[in-house]
């Protein structure tokens, strides 16, 4: 096996020589960033540094030992069977890793190619700023390719116009804030989303709201009988606030609450809360909400949630059929990309709410394009 190191302007170009030199079986087996050059730290160049080796099967492809003559023949077969099971197990193990470390080439590969756009130098500080907020690279790309194409010569000093256009970008991409719209029949609201992303307290705040501030008829409704403790936080709230709290113990009980809340201006649905993986429950909360047939149905996610999660969490909660999102949790994060990337990944579904803390009724307001673009690009350090 032969292992060597490659430095180069970028990776296609470091993955070239190790083509080149190594062959197309080559292992990659490190790639990271560098600087290289330069004076006293000043000056640096970005690099790329590759560590590759050639392909290492040949390593085992030993000569075959002969049978151990000390050893009766049944065993001697025996032992080199042994051998050759640890040999091939050991070959599958490389393949695997092989396969591990070219597929997290081609994952960096491929982000580097995203975020590798052409950003004019007035746009880039607003490029670095998306990029930290971890919005999705796809999206920045959109946003700068946007805003270059309407940049003017007047704009490029303007601090003030450079911001507005870069904010005006991703304000046309959230478009239509959609709260809860009550019509004026009864109105079933359901919430889903997975555990711990607050869907309770977030029903308990929509509740004060409307009883409180709109004089509305509220019932709660919940369906969480798995969580520890999730029936009594709910009926703590309704006591607190004076409103009643139905429990779904089973398919049954679905009709004779409905018929009891009939007089009811709008039902506030809890939902259990499980992994975005786990197929069958999903399935569960499906065959609830067509009982219950709700107006709307929102789903909660927190603002704390990494973009791979976020992307699992709105695809496979998609058999719920949600409509408008509700982002929970904005003090728990100093990363706002997310907002913008539940929007791409949700296919046209809308914001509702945003919630940030845990006071009832507090700590909760309709979402706000301009807010969250300010939140996103940095208000203060802009303006």
């Amino acid at each position: 096996m032969k292992i060597k190191t490659y430095v180069a302007d970028n990776v296609q170009e470091a993955f070239y020589k190790v083509k080149t030199e190594l062959g197309k079986d080559a292992i990659i087996l490190q790639t990271k960033h560098i600087k290289k050059g330069g004076f006293m730290g000043f000056f640096a160049k970005n690099m790329v540094e590759v560590v590759a080796a050639n392909d290492i099967s040949s390593t085992f492809n030993t000569p075959k030992k002969p049978l151990n003559p000390t050893l009766p023949d049944t065993a001697a077969k025996y032992e080199n069977l042994t051998d050759f099971v640890k040999i091939d197990k050991i070959k599958t193990d490389v393949e695997e890793v092989k396969n591990m470390l070219n597929k997290l080439c081609s994952e960096q590969k491929q982000q580097e190619i995203r975020t590798n756009i052409d950003v004019p130098l007035p746009l880039k500080k607003f490029h670095d700023r998306m990029f930290e907020m971890q919005v999705a690279h796809d999206i920045i790309h959109m946003i700068i390719s946007n805003a270059t194409n309407n940049l003017t010569d007047t704009d490029i000093n303007n601090k003030a116009e450079l911001y507005k256009l870069v904010k005006n970008e991703i304000v046309s991409l959230i478009d239509i804030i959609e709260p809860i719209e009550l019509s004026n029949k009864k109105n079933t609201i359901a919430f889903v989303g997975p555990t711990g992303v607050g869907k309770t307290t977030t029903i308990a705040k929509l509740a004060a709201h409307f009883s409180l501030y709109e004089n509305k008829r509220v019932a709660m409704i919940t369906a969480d009988t798995f969580r520890v403790g999730a029936i009594e936080q709910l009926r703590l709230y309704g006591d607190l606030l004076e409103i009643p709290v139905f429990v779904i113990y089973s398919p049954e009980d679905i009709k004779n609450i409905l018929a009891d809340t009939n007089d009811y201006d709008i039902l506030l649905v809890d939902t259990m809360g499980f992994s975005p993986n786990n197929r069958m429950q999903i399935k569960k909360i499906k065959g609830l909400l067509d009982s219950i047939n709700p107006n709307e149905i929102h789903i909660v996610v927190s603002a704390a949630t990494k973009n791979q999660d976020l992307v699992d969490i709105l695809n496979n909660y998609k058999e719920l059929q949600y409509e408008k999102i509700i982002i929970t949790k904005l003090d728990e994060t100093k990363c706002y990309g997310m907002l913008l990337n539940a929007i791409g990944v949700s296919n046209g579904c809308k914001l509702s709410y945003l919630t940030m803390g845990q006071n009832v009724p507090d700590d909760i307001e309709i979402a706000s394009a301009d807010k969250i673009a300010d939140m996103i690009l940095g208000e203060s350090e802009n303006v």
